[in-house]
């Protein structure tokens, strides 16, 4: 077991570089991680501040004030490779997996390539697009469990997979992802129904290296890049709401369960919020679904007026209540 003081803890930690929202925020305590034992040492010392926040890529969060806690990261393995039948960690670049699967001739993930942050944020989130979610794949994952101390293994059924949803997010702060091990079928077909993927394929075989090339180039022509405009990705979930409620004209994808889900972008863009800005926020011109910070200097409380004039507008207009994909802390 290693002594916890060769582990780097950082007090008041700047953290607008752990996430992709760029928005400023300070951590009371920063751990770096590698392993259970850490986890376990960062349990027993009474000094660190609690709570204790483990983040992956940060591209999921909103910090609407410095953070009085401790962030704990993981380290990633160095040159960490995906291996059909192996585990990968937490801390995998969940685009990096997509790339290597396609690049293994693996059908499954590349539908999720392009979204950005790590494996063990994705499963937290059960991460989805283009027809496809990260937990239909997990076949088993280790979670470290900060009560108990214990590392378990547990099945996708554990998990409680939803819509943007699984049971870490039920528990959340208890576990935290350790490694993760998936299993793809050969005989999976191309899912090219969302996005128009099949278009944008051209007739081309649809391989998993020819679809992930395809889903990287309509999410392009959508999306902000990380690296150039900060952002959390997709700031609202989909609502899911009774057929009965909703417009002749309102686009809607019926559930098994028999609601209808609806495009939040079509709705925000139907109030007239593509391109509005409210202090350094701006919803994303090419995807109204995203807030993002264009030139960097977005405050907290620029973010949260425009997402809270949004949900007024949707629901005073369509009587939907839009509901934040991303994790506010």
């Amino acid at each position: 077991m290693r002594i916890f003081a060769e582990m780097k803890i950082e007090r008041w930690a700047d953290i607008v570089p752990l996430t992709t929202f760029g928005i400023p925020a300070r951590a009371a305590a920063l751990v770096r991680w590698t392993d259970a034992d850490d986890l376990r040492q960062v349990m027993a010392d009474e000094s660190l501040p609690r709570p204790l926040k483990a983040i992956g890529g940060g591209s999921n969060l909103l910090f609407t004030s410095d953070f009085e806690g401790t962030i704990l990261l993981r380290e990633a393995p160095e040159g960490e490779r995906f291996v059909p039948g192996l585990p990968v960690s937490g801390a995998m670049v969940l685009d990096e997996f997509c790339r290597q699967a396609a690049e293994a001739g693996v059908r499954g993930p590349e539908n999720l390539s392009g979204i950005p942050g790590t494996i063990g944020g994705a499963l937290v989130q059960n991460a989805g697009a283009y027809g496809a979610e990260i937990g239909e794949f997990l076949a088993a994952a280790r979670l470290f469990d900060t009560v108990s101390g214990e590392v378990l293994t547990v099945s996708r059924d554990w998990m409680r997979f939803a819509y943007r949803h699984s049971r870490l997010k039920e528990e959340s702060g208890r576990y935290i992802i350790v490694d993760a091990l998936f299993e793809f079928a050969d005989d999976a077909p191309a899912r090219l129904e969302y996005g128009n993927l099949s278009r944008e394929l051209q007739g081309a075989e649809p391989t998993a290296q020819a679809v992930r090339d395809a889903v990287i180039r309509v999410r392009n022509s959508k999306l902000p890049q990380p690296a150039e405009v900060g952002s959390a990705g997709s700031f609202f979930r989909n609502p899911e709401v009774d057929p009965a409620m909703l417009e002749p004209e309102m686009p809607r994808f019926i559930l098994p369960s028999g609601l209808a889900k609806v495009p939040a972008a079509w709705l925000i863009d139907r109030c007239g919020f593509k391109g509005a800005r409210r202090g350094g926020a701006m919803v994303w011109p090419q995807q109204p679904l995203v807030i993002c910070n264009p030139e960097f200097k977005a405050t907290a409380a620029d973010v949260v007026a425009l997402e809270n004039e949004i949900i007024g507008a949707v629901k005073e207009r369509f009587n939907i209540t839009l509901l934040p994909e991303v994790e506010h802390l």
